[in-house]
């Protein structure tokens, strides 16, 4: 097969190529292609399926075991759901992110185990995004607001229990670098090949140093559950900024973060260390207004975001591809810087190379997009898996 008249997304930037795959991976590119099936692309734009490593759900369904959407099915029913309509937004490969849920239950890792039974489960038999790694999102927070009496001691005991004992496929796992244990943690961590997250944090910057030198190489989106940045302390946000060996997370739908915070960041730690996630929570479809979940639980809905009553913002309203044009129209970057920090950054960012960029020998997973970032058709593994009306 081969795709032609696209605009392709290479190295940061866009080139008109010609690329042949197979229903494993990319076998050429060059122009003037012939000799196989063509998709024409019309003249659209060409990029990797997005790997997107920090989404709890969406469309009223989710990754973690809850009972806010019961009435969507079956945890496995919701995952299933999930893995299949992610690609029309652009995402091909996924990491499953589990948290503490809330409000906060006392069993809250056992139910961030019981999240892992099923994706396992369902990755052996899945059609759609592939559920490629776990990401543990602040099982071990310091920041106060983020504190409750459900949260245990961070042991490697209760992180084998979580993913009762197998890290074969576990990507991400959070903890704050000030919490009493850190260090030994994420020694843990690194032992078992996973990467340790920052986040959900008071650290100092001193702090973030001494975890990045034991191996903690990533960030939960960059100043959301963090300790605001002040002229007169040190804290967690100015240590990710000047730790090189960190990897920023970035949401970009442009209400999160301010757009100028992200140029910052962008300036200050360079465009390759950054990437761009979703975020996406399983509230992401909710109308207009208060909506009462089926656990009794309340989420207020406007301008595009989710809140609680108690006005904390619990996430955006917007899929991928609606907050990669949230990226260029409001925050304010090119369409190339776009291309990178959603495109190529997560694979370059998570060390995975067998995905997440247009070049041989990478797998055969695409997305082709209009100027406005509508998902016009979406490859996984050779074949098309979604295609717009």
């Amino acid at each position: 097969m081969i795709i032609k008249n696209a605009k392709v997304f290479i190295d940061g930037h866009f080139v008109c190529t010609d690329v042949r795959y197979d229903n494993q991976k990319i076998t050429e590119i060059g122009p003037d292609l012939c000799g196989d099936e063509v998709i024409d692309a019309q003249g659209n734009y060409l990029y990797a399926g997005m790997v997107d490593s920090h989404c709890h759900g969406g469309f009223l369904r989710s990754f973690n075991y809850t009972t806010s959407f019961k009435n969507k099915g079956t945890h496995e029913e919701q995952v299933r759901y999930l893995l299949d309509k992610l690609p029309s937004t652009g995402v091909t490969t996924v990491y499953p992110t589990l948290a503490v849920v809330y409000p906060p239950v006392v069993e809250c890792y056992e139910d961030m185990r019981d999240s892992v039974r099923t994706i396992r489960k369902v990755h052996k038999d899945y059609k759609g995004a592939e559920p490629l790694k776990f990401h543990f999102e602040h099982p071990f927070p310091t920041l106060d607001r983020y504190l409750h009496p459900g949260l245990r001691p961070a042991t490697p005991e209760l992180a084998d229990l979580v993913v009762e004992g197998d890290y074969s496929d576990v990507g991400i796992f959070g903890i704050a670098p000030d919490y009493e244990n850190a260090i030994e943690f994420i020694d843990y961590l690194v032992s078992k090949g996973v990467d340790p997250e920052d986040g959900y944090t008071k650290a100092t910057a001193a702090q973030t140093r001494e975890a990045a030198e034991h191996g903690m190489n990533q960030a939960s989106h960059l100043f959301n559950g963090y300790q605001p940045m002040h002229h007169r302390i040190s804290g967690p946000a100015e240590g990710v900024l000047m730790e090189d060996r960190i990897m920023a997370q970035l949401t970009l739908d442009g209400y999160h973060v301010n757009p100028e915070w992200i140029k910052l960041t962008i300036r200050i730690k360079g465009l390759d260390r950054c990437y761009g996630i979703t975020d996406l929570s399983g509230y992401s479809g909710l109308p207009e207004g208060e909506n009462v979940m089926d656990d009794g639980g309340i989420i207020v809905t406007h301008d595009g975001f989710n809140w609680r009553p108690d006005g904390h913002l619990l996430s955006g309203n917007m899929v991928a591809n609606e907050i990669m044009r949230c990226a260029r129209d409001v925050v304010g970057l090119s369409m190339e810087d776009v291309g990178s920090l959603f495109f190529e950054n997560p694979a370059k960012c998570l060390r995975l190379s067998d995905r997440g960029k247009i070049e041989i020998g990478r797998k055969s997973d695409f997305v082709i997009m209009d100027y406005d970032y509508k998902v016009l058709k979406t490859i996984i593994n050779g074949e098309v898996y979604y295609e717009a009306d």
